[in-house]
């Protein structure tokens, strides 16, 4: 399910809400109470049920060749 990240414009309180896409937005703060909550702009996120799952970006190949990958005289190429 996603996770959204909210902010009130009352009391300034940011928080997240898990909740399925097509569920309206939070309306209320859990904080303050006030009807000033808008969605933010997040670096996103979605939760799992299952295992987590870790990211672990690949290494660059090993250039033995002298002139690196970018001269052209990479044996990879």
């Amino acid at each position: 399910m996603p996770l959204y990240d909210y902010k009130c414009d009352a009391c300034q309180t940011k928080f997240e809400q898990e909740h399925p896409m097509s569920a309206p937005p939070v309306k209320t703060c859990p904080h303050c109470g006030q009807d000033k909550v808008r969605k933010i702009l997040s670096t996103g996120g979605v939760m799992s049920s299952g295992a987590s799952r870790s990211f672990s970006p690949p290494s660059a190949p090993p250039c033995g060749m002298g002139g690196g990958c970018g001269s052209g005289m990479c044996g990879l190429s």
